[in-house]
């Protein structure tokens, strides 16, 4: 969802160097900072490591995961 995106990691939000803007949770979910609780958190990380977003697109095709479908995040 492209307005939980813009609204973690605006584009006017600085970028060092090598790094791009991630967020949790997830802005392809509906618990986003623009639609969940309000409650977010934002880090940059290096570019290598947004290939995590391909990952995720992946799942939810491998898994049949739908819009508004429920799903749960193990984080180790």
């Amino acid at each position: 969802m492209k307005d939980n995106r813009e609204e973690a990691c605006p584009s006017s939000l600085e970028r060092p160097p090598g790094k791009s803007c991630d967020e949790y949770p997830f802005a392809s979910t509906w618990q986003g900072v623009r639609y969940g609780n309000g409650k977010f958190s934002r880090r940059m990380v290096a570019k290598k490591d947004t290939d995590a977003g391909r990952a995720l697109k992946g799942f939810y095709t491998y898994n049949g995961v739908l819009e508004g479908d429920w799903f749960l995040v193990w984080i180790r």
